[in-house]
């Protein structure tokens, strides 16, 4: 008898009404469910009150009346299985996008990340995928993907010689591997053998928060593919609401002075100097620079034409393809004398042949950004620009062009900026506005001068102008 009125005390109470049906749990707390269509929709969790429950069926009966009603069961989906279908899907991408996107779902999306006690989103549907899980994913991928960093440089460090990394850092033309030059090995030797700082501090001097550009990456795609099941109405709303996640400042882009241009494109190889000269004084990145053929200069009107670029992804063959985006393609006009260099250049080292690419290695080849990466280093160390990447010059040649007087929409058309967001990027480098309006004020505004002492008596010493006290500061 005691057995079955425990049993019948621990059985649930359900209710039945015109919204569905609640029941109380041997807990004290409430679950409620509804029918639809002949399928049965419970609530996603359960409540401490049946009002609760209550309220949460006439939601959802409110929601089916003002056809807003989203169907749970259509975010069952695995992540795994939504983003890998999703990015195969995205043919609008160019080979690098989908490349940078699939490391990221590779690294830091898809796998368990953090340890035994980490996360793996992977394994999860879209439906429990929540803005909770999702700042716990965010402050594991943080931490990750700086450890990640500090690993990959203090493993480079270990690697390579301190020799080598001293004559780097001071100029010497030294290649990335193989014996190091008698006289870069006599060099650092008198200099006392110095030793390379710790990968740490190496790390804090490139970025003060090592790890967040690729965490911001990650956010991204993570991002990108939630949205895309919001669009495909497999979930309600998009669970990245993180502030700030997706966003990354980035530190002034370095620029170049064109006596440094010179000197980095005297310190190249010869058949690739005239590469860094175009760079910098047309904008064009590295894919189109190294996707230029001969067809594509016109030596009579002064141009370049950019109608492709060089794609290099990590394990795939290098080959040609459409440039970045539409706006790339563009025809940029260059300075006469970056145009006489180029001729030279196409005298010197391209075939007559119309399809024979303007740079390229000594067999015709395409030239990868890693080979190019081995030459670049020694020629920006002698110019004491070990801070400068080769995309650096593309940057450099907006701030020439705004220097000369450009408009930004001038310079989102010779870059090929889909946007005036990105031209506006590299404007503020090359800001003089404030310094001409000073110089304005200054000529409307300042004291005149007095009027000049008569000959015949004493001169006095002449009064300072408040413009001749601006000049002297």
């Amino acid at each position: 008898m005691s057995t079955r009125k425990t049993a019948s005390k621990r059985r649930p109470k359900t209710h039945r009404d015109a919204l569905g049906s609640t029941e109380q749990l041997p807990s004290g707390r409430w679950r409620a469910r509804y029918k639809r269509d002949g399928a049965t929709f419970p609530a996603p969790r359960t409540f401490a009150t049946k009002q609760d429950a209550l309220d949460w069926l006439a939601s959802e009966r409110a929601d089916r009346a003002r056809g807003i009603w989203h169907d749970p069961n259509l975010g069952k989906v695995k992540l795994t299985d939504f983003a890998t279908d999703w990015l195969a899907s995205r043919s609008d991408l160019a080979a690098r996008t989908v490349a940078a996107y699939q490391a990221m779902l590779d690294g830091y999306i898809l796998p368990r990340i953090g340890g035994p006690r980490g996360v793996e989103l992977g394994r999860l549907t879209l439906a429990e995928i929540t803005p909770a899980v999702v700042r716990a994913w965010w402050s594991v991928v943080l931490i990750e993907a700086r450890e990640r960093i500090k690993a990959r440089h203090e493993r480079a460090q270990l690697r390579q010689h301190p020799a080598r990394t001293w004559a780097l850092e001071n100029g010497y033309a030294v290649k990335l591997t193989g014996r190091i030059p008698p006289a870069a090995l006599a060099a650092w030797k008198a200099a006392g053998s110095p030793l390379p700082a710790p990968a740490r501090e190496a790390i804090e001097d490139v970025s003060t928060d090592p790890g967040r550009v690729t965490a911001v990456n990650a956010y991204r795609v993570l991002r990108n593919v939630m949205n895309a099941a919001v669009h495909d109405e497999l979930i309600t709303s998009n669970p990245c609401k993180i502030p700030g996640a997706g966003t990354n400042h980035h530190p002034e882009r370095p620029t170049a002075t064109p006596a440094e241009v010179a000197t980095i494109a005297e310190h190249m190889p010869p058949r690739l100097a005239a590469a860094v000269t175009l760079a910098a004084w047309s904008g064009l990145r590295f894919g189109e620079v190294f996707a230029l053929a001969r067809r594509h200069i016109d030596l009579d009107a002064g141009t370049v034409r950019v109608e492709r670029a060089l794609i290099v992804v990590h394990g795939e063959p290098v080959r040609f393809g459409k440039p970045k985006t539409h706006s790339s393609r563009r025809t940029v006009y260059l300075p006469q004398f970056v145009l006489e260099e180029v001729r030279a250049h196409l005298s010197a080292y391209v075939p007559a042949a119309q399809s024979a690419l303007v740079f390229s290695l000594e067999n015709g080849e395409p030239l990868t950004s890693a080979r190019l990466s081995r030459y670049y280093r020694a020629a920006r160390a002698a110019a004491g620009r070990p801070d400068l990447r080769f995309h650096d010059l593309r940057h450099t040649g907006a701030t020439l062009a705004y220097s000369a007087g450009a408009s930004m929409r001038e310079v989102q058309n010779r870059l090929g900026h889909s946007t005036n967001r990105a031209a506006a990027i590299y404007a503020h480098a090359a800001d003089g506005s404030d310094a001409v309006l000073a110089h304005r004020l200054d000529a409307l505004y300042a004291p005149p001068a007095e009027p000049p002492t008569p000959p015949d008596t004493p001169t006095p010493a002449p009064p300072v102008s408040l413009a001749d006290r601006r000049r002297a500061a």
